[in-house]
């Protein structure tokens, strides 16, 4: 019975001794070789998901320039911005352009009372330069020169137009009189600068 038991006891210990003699050669000669193939294979899965996302982008590259085209034919034209370099030249510009307008279009009882600078408390995409006006001109020169102004280039808004008239006085000579016709016209004219918004 010893004898049975103890040959019983050998072939346990051959079992467990070729089972560690097996596990020891996986582990040292192809353990690293099975986890580099691993490796390689969750790398090349994934290679071959990110060239799928290239070839779909590359697809549609055709769409993408004609929305590009579409984009830049929207942009605005530049030639609609005012042409100073910043905000007190352009100010200067619009007075400028403004006086020229009313030189030109108006009679002599219309002309300019005041402009003042006014910066925009609210930052823009393109920063907002605005003249606060006042003058003194009849409804139909008044009429002329706000269509000018609008239709010119460099863009120009008028807003806030407030128009007053006078107290007529009795008497009164002709030049006197043409001057109490003239109504007191205070507005703002706004434009932009092509530049962006001051940082």
């Amino acid at each position: 019975m010893a004898l049975v038991a103890e040959q019983g006891n050998n072939r346990l210990a051959a079992i467990l001794l070729l089972l560690i003699a097996v596990i020891l050669v996986y582990m040292l000669c192809f353990h690293w070789f099975i986890v580099r193939h691993i490796e390689y294979g969750t790398e090349i899965s994934d290679l071959s998901e990110q060239l799928g996302r290239y070839q779909r982008v590359a697809e549609q590259k055709s769409q993408y320039e004609s929305l590009l085209e579409d984009l830049n034919s929207r942009r605005p034209d530049q030639s609609l911005f005012l042409g100073g370099e910043d905000f007190n030249e352009a100010a200067a510009e619009m007075s400028e352009s403004l006086g020229q307008m009313i030189n030109t279009q108006a009679e002599d009882t219309c002309q300019i009372v005041s402009r003042q600078p006014v910066r925009p408390r609210v930052q823009e995409r393109f920063q907002k330069v605005t003249v606060n006006v006042r003058m003194r001109c009849g409804i139909e020169d008044f009429r002329k020169i706000m269509y000018s102004l609008e239709t010119s280039v460099p863009m120009v808004i008028a807003d806030e137009i407030t128009v007053i008239k006078p107290r007529a006085r009795r008497r009164a000579n002709r030049n006197e009189q043409n001057r109490q016709s003239a109504l007191d016209i205070r507005f703002n004219m706004s434009g932009y600068l092509g530049t962006g918004s001051e940082s």
